[in-house]
Order: C-alpha cells, then sequence, then structure tokens
C-alpha cells in the first residue's frame, strides 16, 4: 500500500512533523479520504526513506491532531473527525422556516455550534497560559514574533513563501486593505480594479479620494489585454483585486493569468493589492498573485471568511521598502492588531484546528453548490466549486430590484447589484446569492427553492412592490 505525500521538510524541522503535515495536507485536500486506511508503519517508512519510528512519531502527532486514528489489530486510518459529524448535523438540524427570513445575503462562513465550542476550549486554554502578556503588550505594533511566525508558516501552506519580516498583523482584511492603499495613493491617483468589486473597495475610494478605472474581466478575473491597454492609457498608480473567488462574480484566476497580469504590473511600475480573503477555500489552491511580485504588492487575507466573522485577524505582506510606512499607518489607525485573537489564530494554527476548519468550509460549499445545481437547473449563474457566492442572472422581465423585493416579501433575503458596481448608471439584471449565513443546511436548500419557485413566476406589477 502506497500513498502519495508532499513532503516539506524545514530547516532544523524534525521529519517526524514534515510527514504529518503532509498527511494533513492530504487529508484537507481530498487526497485522503474519511475512513482511508494508511500503509503500516514499516510501509511508510520504506517508502519515505525514513525509520519506522519516525513514521510511528508522525502517526501519533496526526493521531493527536484528530487527523487519523489508530485501531488496535486493524491499522491506522483517517480519522472521520468534525467535517463528517458537522455534515450529518447540517443536514438535519433546524428545519423550522416559518416567521424566520432565509438569510442568503451576506459574505459569511458556514459558522455551527462547533465553532462555539472550540472558541470556547481556546478561550480557556489561554486563560490558564500567560494570558496577563496579550493585555499588558503594547510595543508589537507590528503583531507579537510568535503570532508573527506562526502565521509565517501558515501563509507558506497558502504557497506564499514568507518573509517574517515582511507580516504585519492587523484587525480583519478591511482593515488592511485600508492600511495598503493609505500607504501607496494619494487624493487623485486612479486605481485600477476588476468592473465588479466588493463594496468594500468603492467605500474605500471615496474615503482617500482616489478614482477607480475598472478594467474588464471573464471567468478568470481580469483580462490581461484590457488592464495593459488601460496602463497604457491612464496613469495607474495601484491594481486592487481578488484573484481567488472573487465577490460577487466568483471569477478565479489561474496560473498562467496570474503571472500575465504580475508581468504587466510590473512593466508599468503599478502596485499590487492583492486581496486573498477567499483564497484558502480553493482545496489545491494556486499561489497568490502576489507570490510572482513580491516586491511590489501586498498581499492581505484573514480568517473573516474561512474560519467566522468575529475572528479579525488579517494578515499583510508588505513590500520591505514600504513595510515602516504601513506600520506608522497602523499605529496611527488602531495601534496594533488585538492580541488575544492573534493567540487563539496561532493556537489553532500549530495544532491543525485553523486546517480543519477550513477543509469543512470548503466540504460544506461543496455540497452547498450542489445544492443550488440542484434547485436552480433552470437559471444561469457563476459560481466556484468551493465559493460562496452564486452570481445569478435573471430570467427576462425581472429587475433586481424587483426580485430583492418580492424576496423579502417571502422572507428571503438576498443582495442585488448596485453594492458591486463602481458606475451606478449601468444596470444589471443580476442578484448576488451567499450560502453561508444560515448554518443549517436544510434552510439553505428551502431558500434556494423558494428562489427558484419565484423566478419561475411572472414578477408583480410594480406598484404592489411599495
Amino acid at each position: 500500500m502506497t500513498i502519495e505525500l508532499k513532503l516539506i521538510i524545514k530547516s532544523g524541522m524534525p521529519k517526524y512533523l514534515a510527514i504529518s503535515d503532509a498527511l494533513e495536507e492530504a487529508i484537507c485536500r481530498g487526497e485522503l479520504h474519511a475512513g482511508a486506511q494508511l500503509p503500516t508503519h514499516r510501509q511508510l517508512a520504506e517508502q519515505l526513506s525514513v525509520s519506522v519510528q519516525t513514521v510511528s512519531n508522525a502517526y501519533a502527532n496526526a493521531e493527536k491532531k484528530g487527523l487519523v486514528e489508530a485501531l488496535v489489530g486493524s491499522g491506522t486510518y483517517v480519522s472521520k473527525f468534525q467535517i463528517e459529524k458537522e455534515t450529518e448535523f447540517m443536514l438535519l438540524e433546524d428545519k423550522e422556516t416559518q416567521g424566520r427570513a432565509v438569510d442568503l445575503s451576506i459574505a459569511h462562513p458556514v459558522c455551527t455550534t462547533r465553532h462555539t465550542q472550540l472558541f470556547n476550549e481556546a478561550l480557556s486554554k489561554i486563560s490558564q497560559s500567560h494570558s496577563g502578556e496579550l493585555i499588558r503588550a503594547a510595543r508589537p505594533v507590528q503583531g507579537q514574533k510568535k503570532h508573527i511566525s506562526a502565521v509565517a508558516d501558515w501563509l507558506e501552506r497558502q504557497k506564499l513563501p514568507t518573509d517574517r519580516d515582511r507580516v504585519i498583523l492587523c484587525n480583519g482584511a478591511s482593515h488592511g486593505l485600508m492600511l495598503a492603499m493609505g500607504t501607496v495613493v494619494q487624493p487623485g491617483d486612479l486605481v485600477a480594479c476588476e468592473e465588479l468589486v466588493d463594496h468594500g473597495l468603492i467605500a474605500r475610494s471615496r474615503i482617500l479620494n482616489v478614482k477607480l478605472c475598472p478594467i474588464a474581466t471573464d471567468r478568470e478575473g481580469i483580462i490581461p489585454e484590457s488592464f495593459a491597454a488601460a496602463c497604457k492609457l491612464n496613469p495607474i498608480k495601484v491594481l486592487c483585486c481578488t484573484p481567488s473567488m472573487s465577490n460577487p462574480a466568483s471569477c478565479h484566476m489561474g496560473f498562467e493569468r496570474r503571472q500575465e497580469i504580475a508581468a504587466i504590473a510590473q512593466k508599468y511600475n503599478v502596485t499590487i493589492i492583492e486581496d486573498d480573503v477567499y483564497g484558502a477555500l480553493e482545496p489545491d489552491r494556486i499561489p497568490p498573485l502576489s507570490s510572482f511580485l513580491p516586491e511590489q504588492a501586498f498581499y492581505i487575507t484573514a480568517l473573516t471568511k474561512t474560519v467566522a466573522p468575529g475572528m479579525r485577524t488579517g494578515f499583510m505582506l508588505v513590500p520591505r521598502h514600504l513595510i515602516q510606512h504601513t506600520t506608522s499607518l497602523l499605529a496611527a489607525s488602531s495601534w496594533m492588531a488585538t492580541p488575544i485573537l492573534f493567540e487563539m489564530a496561532a493556537m489553532w494554527m500549530k495544532d491543525g484546528t485553523l486546517q480543519r476548519l477550513i477543509a469543512f468550509e470548503q466540504q460544506e460549499f461543496a455540497a452547498r453548490q450542489r445544492l443550488a445545481q440542484e434547485s436552480l437547473s433552470e437559471f444561469e449563474y457563476d459560481s466556484h466549486p468551493n465559493g460562496m457566492h452564486l452570481w445569478l442572472s435573471l430570467p427576462q422581465g425581472w429587475s433586481s430590484d424587483a426580485l430583492v423585493a418580492t424576496a423579502k416579501k417571502a422572507n428571503l433575503i438576498i443582495t442585488g447589484y448596485q453594492p458591486f458596481v463602481v458606475d451606478q448608471r449601468q444596470p444589471l439584471d443580476r442578484v448576488r446569492i451567499s450560502l453561508g449565513m444560515e448554518s443549517s443546511r436544510y434552510r439553505i436548500k428551502y431558500g434556494l427553492g423558494l428562489l427558484a419557485d419565484i423566478l419561475s413566476s411572472k414578477p408583480p406589477a410594480s406598484h404592489f412592490l411599495i
């Protein structure tokens, strides 16, 4: 019996930890399924050219993380751990739909009672350790060294090689994006972006008094030729973009597209600000856009879209020559990121909880996307197989405003196109459907079925929507 493991052995890292990490990666990518039997200690030792004791230690570490379970006299198996338990729970819980609106309007990871339990357990552990240093911390504006170290290790797993002195911790991705823009733009500057953008970028552009320049996109995001043409004709200072599962259209750049966009930005000296808040939802992810141009790009992500909205833990990689500028803005805006949340995040990064939670989100959104395919099979929409959004095209006769109003009267909350367009003069027959706010998969299925019924009917007369 053999299995394929991608070992990454860092200097000074014990081999058993590298094997344990590789097992975790294979499980989270779906290459090793729950219940699958692993090779014996001796078989894996021969396969990897290590000692049997090294494999025994690796399996023991993986079992401690809840990744595998050893059955006496039978062997070692991939644990079913929390992902499958949560899946069963979410198929059954909360079937009550009367009198309570189904909310498909908010970009939100799926949060369950298990998340609350893990949060409470982490707080208990923190309270029993050195919590005093977390509330007394005053000087580490860029972030505490132990937290930065944990983040840097995690970012490497996200295929982003990381120098620790370039990492800044911030209070969520929105805060990080504001810091990045504040570092490199001046009032009146031109900032390129996707033609459909997260509403937060529009708000930030108004606060900073910069002008957004929408660039045409396709299913892979920004079209290189359109970006190059805009750079040639206009003094574009910055490109703000979301290469992975963009909001709302779920555009997703492939490897070659990211290389092309980075090359154009380098040619025209355009600074990239990459919002990668959804990137970890991709099971076998593509290296971030920033990895192709590290000294000319800001990389920003957080746990708000992959774990829980209240985990306002943002991670930035900043070009080395701008690190002091961005740190100064951080100090001026909030002094430093909240240490206690990063203590929790670092704990989860080290013990494997974070990767299991993200793997759960990957599998749950994949399941919800399949529900959407079943419920909305007669309608057109854009999505990603593991994404949290649907960008729905409306049937003839329906407008975005009419559908949002009609759905609201039916106790279904969805979002129109308006928050995502730079030019409000161009109406779109689109709405965004988000699949994560409801913890119950049953309510998601009910809401999607209700939406399909509404779309299959004629729009009501406008005066009935008042």
